[in-house]
């Protein structure tokens, strides 16, 4: 049978009339490498984006909205949490759809239909209702996030699958560096419109508008192929050949029929092409992936690589706690800090005392200062100074320092990640990162919490990165998509907890969640010590 193979897989040249045959890896080789796959690069780099902006707006709407929709900090980490929580749902959920109906559809769908779901949640006039839109955004941005490193992949050859995967996880950081940029625009422009009781302003038009580049990506997608590697599983070879002959003419400049391979050898593990019935035909593709997810979980809970994946699993559990429980509150940290040092410029204030005192100005607003004009929009009939719908400059000039602060985490994990044991990094940044969380508690002025939150951020982000290429090198192939996706699945519920954690205490009593927090990522800085040294 191998030699049957082996004698199909020859590949004749270009110009020789003799038809050949080869599989996808020796396809997609004879592809070349060119404008097409820089194209293609910079699209899911661009869904990539559209991701990373999706997974950070929280910070910069949440200040504003409290004013229109008021919201007390519980609400605003619950708004956090149902984002979370939509993608903690779909992590699993989309990827079985993806490889039952195809990458290209699946990613075609769940972006546009986040696209709609941010311009409609703009118009939200509730705490309610916003969060039900922010709860299915992040259900259908969690396909993205997960499918573009497949879809992405698998137009690659294994010389380049690598390499391009780390340029497009480039894009997850450019995406919060943008992001307050563009806050800084929008956000504080003086727009209130009312129409038919709608209240109107700069934070839901922040919201639409990044809603559009998605809507935008997802015309461009639409002009993408699917994945042939995906019809090859499949047994669709015809159309796989058809999409590999236009890449190869995309890159070369030559005509589609010099492309040399003639015929395309199909898959041994799932060839559908004999069943006629194309509804038994997804199912049957169903049950295949559900058979092999089942045995790929199976692998996985045996001994050494159980022990591996609740290692690898809590440890990112306790980075994600970190990352998204402090990050996606520091603008609101800043936000109260610039409005404290307006009112008292020579006086110093912890983050404690500055939380009380801004609870304490809360409560003394009288309820009957609030009234209705004639579209039936709240307002403050006495003053408009008790809350400010607008964040600070300062807010995003810091988040804009802290974010390009970050990119150095790309740069340094990249450069260090063969320079130094496997452990090591994980262990120094998750530990550093923990103690700049604790050193949040003892700040007392914006100038000092920047400092911290850019050695913070710098320091959670380079173990993330380096977190993530460790599970990928210690777990075989066979069971590594199913390892990385559990590992999503756990970080995802660890930034949950935080935003719980910080939500409902940070009001109540603000030393437990900062110090919990540091104290679980300081917790998962340890368990890194365990990590194997060398490649099991």
């Amino acid at each position: 049978m191998v030699n049957q193979v082996a004698s199909l897989s020859y590949i004749v040249e270009n110009n020789a009339g003799k038809e050949s045959a080869a599989d996808f890896e020796k396809a997609i080789k004879l592809c070349g490498y060119g404008k097409f796959h820089y194209g293609f690069v910079l699209l899911c780099g661009a869904m990539f984006l559209c991701v990373g902006c999706q997974n950070g707006i929280n910070a910069y709407i949440l200040p504003s909205a409290e004013c229109d929709l008021d919201l007390s900090s519980e609400q605003k980490g619950l708004l956090n949490v149902a984002f979370l929580l939509g993608g903690v749902v779909s992590s699993l959920f989309w990827g079985v759809f993806a490889d039952a109906y195809g990458r290209r559809y699946i990613l075609l769908l769940t972006l546009l239909s986040d696209s709609i779901l941010s311009i409609g949640g703009s118009f939200s006039q509730s705490f309610k209702v916003l969060l039900i839109f922010r709860a299915l955004s992040g259900f259908f941005i969690g396909a993205p996030g997960s499918l573009v490193y497949t879809y992405l992949g698998e137009f690659h050859t294994a010389k380049h699958r690598v390499k391009t995967i780390c340029y497009v996880g480039f894009f997850w950081t450019l995406s919060w560096l943008i992001l307050p940029g563009l806050a800084w625009i929008i956000i504080p422009l003086p727009i209130s419109l009312r129409f038919n009781g709608m209240l109107y302003n700069s934070w839901r038009l922040f919201l639409a508008i990044i809603g559009i580049p998605t809507l935008m990506v997802t015309l461009i997608a639409a002009r993408y192929p699917e994945s042939p590697k995906f019809l090859v599983s499949q047994g669709k070879t015809d159309e796989a050949l058809a999409i590999l002959r236009k890449i190869y003419a995309i890159n070369t400049g030559r005509n589609e029929d010099d492309y040399p391979v003639k015929v395309l050898l199909s898959d041994d593990t799932m060839d559908i092409n004999n069943v006629n019935n194309t509804s038994f035909s997804a199912s049957r593709v169903l049950m295949e992936l559900l058979k092999n997810i089942w045995q790929q979980m199976r692998s996985l809970a045996s001994p050494p690589l159980l022990k591996y994946a609740l290692l690898c699993w809590t440890i990112y559990f306790a980075n994600m706690c970190g990352y998204y429980g402090f990050g996606l509150w520091l603008p609101e940290l800043f936000n109260r800090f610039e409005s404290y040092q307006h009112l008292h410029p020579n006086r110093s204030v912890s983050v404690c005392k500055l939380i009380q005192e801004s609870d304490l100005q809360a409560t003394v607003t009288p309820a009957s200062n609030i009234s209705l004009n004639s579209t039936n929009v709240l307002i403050n009939s006495t003053t408009e100074t008790d809350c400010s719908s607008n964040m600070d400059e300062m807010v995003f000039i810091n988040s804009l320092t802290i974010n390009a602060f970050c990119l150095l985490g790309n740069i340094v994990s990249g450069y260090l990640a063969n320079r130094v044991g496997r452990r090591t990094i994980p262990v120094t940044t998750m530990l550093l990162a923990g103690m700049f969380g604790f050193a949040i508690y003892f700040v007392e002025s914006s100038l000092q919490i920047l400092m911290v939150s850019c050695m913070f951020s710098l320091t959670i982000v380079t173990a993330n990165f380096v977190i993530s290429s460790i599970v990928v090198d210690i777990f075989p192939t066979h069971v590594g998509a199913v390892a990385i996706c559990m590992m999503t699945c756990f970080g995802r519920i660890g930034a949950i907890a935080s935003n719980l954690a910080f939500g409902m205490l940070l009001d109540i009593s603000c030393e437990v969640p900062i110090f919990l927090v540091g104290s679980i990522v300081i917790f998962g800085g340890l368990l890194a010590l365990i990590l194997p040294q060398k490649k099991s």
